[in-house]
């Protein structure tokens, strides 16, 4: 192992885990660092008398596997770690020593909770310091990249680490950002009567707006990386659902001032982490 942060990924011994490994494994290798591969042993499982897996009593198993992909894919500057206690909790508290922290999307045992248990358990989960990637098993590793990324855009102080995130990434991958809007709100919208265009709805001009304000100045940073941008009227959720169909990734800020802002609650959080076609991850502020 070398002395950079690692990239942590969880693994449950489900194809979702073997998923998130290998997304992860390139990921460190964009990033020049090594890996931290965990297998959590749900203690709960012996206290609500619950039987665990079969064959992965103590973890060996799921390394095993673990250690075949790896092997597959040729990386070898990892560590693998068997450890007791809450999944979300343990991956939490060693991403406090990572740099990114990477988990699959559905699986077996306590990962899960990250995305489908309480309130407080998602936003437990989703308060790490690290970037949290999250990755379906739609991701297709053989597949082409499509060269995109795209960022969700509130003007949240957030929404400006997600950017810097997102621009970061693209600049490395030779990727474009694509900056998106979403607009749904009804109640505000003016009377149609009084608008003087019908063919043009009013609220995206200040939705365009915004996101020429937001992106101008990220892209005179990076003037390598291209750069779109589109405001749309529909639900977060739906447009950044639609969006990941043709992304290699999709960033979102961990809080923010509108609809983005309920991934810290959770809600549109499930709806995109359970829709999303390509891994999402999602960026703190680091006093958040």
């Amino acid at each position: 192992m070398t002395n950079e942060l690692p990239v942590l990924v969880g693994i449950d011994g489900s194809r979702d885990g073997l998923v998130a490994l290998t997304w992860a494994v390139a990921y460190a290798e964009l990033h020049h660092a090594p890996l931290h591969v965990v297998h959590i042993l749900d203690d709960r499982r012996q206290v609500d008398g619950t039987p665990p897996p079969t064959g992965v009593d103590d973890g060996s198993e799921v390394l095993d596997d673990a250690l075949q992909e790896l092997g597959r894919l040729g990386f070898h500057d990892v560590s693998l770690d068997v450890r007791h206690g809450h999944p979300a909790q343990v991956l939490l508290d060693l991403s406090e020593r990572s740099r990114a922290l990477v988990v699959g999307r559905r699986g077996m045992g306590g990962f899960a909770e990250l995305m489908l248990g309480s309130t407080s358990q998602v936003c437990t989960a989703l308060a790490t310091k690290v970037p949290l990637f999250v990755v379906p098993d739609t991701w297709d590793p053989a597949a082409p990249p499509y060269k995109r990324i795209v960022v969700g855009i509130d003007g949240s102080r957030e929404g400006q680490d997600a950017l810097h995130f997102a621009f970061e990434l693209a600049r490395a991958t030779g990727a474009e950002v694509l900056g998106v809007h979403a607009v749904e709100d009804r109640e505000t919208r003016p009377d149609p009567s009084n608008w003087f265009d019908p063919a043009r709805q009013p609220w995206i001009d200040t939705a365009d707006e915004l996101l020429t304000q937001t992106l101008d100045g990220w892209a005179a940073k990076y003037p390598g990386v291209p750069v779109q941008s589109r405001g749309v009227t529909d639900h977060p959720v739906l447009v950044l659902a639609r969006e990941s169909q043709h992304a290699d990734l999709v960033v979102v800020g961990g809080v923010g001032r509108t609809a983005f802002s309920e991934l810290r609650l959770g809600s549109v959080a499930r709806g995109l982490l359970f829709h999303s076609r390509c891994p999402v991850a999602v960026v703190h502020h680091a006093e958040s």
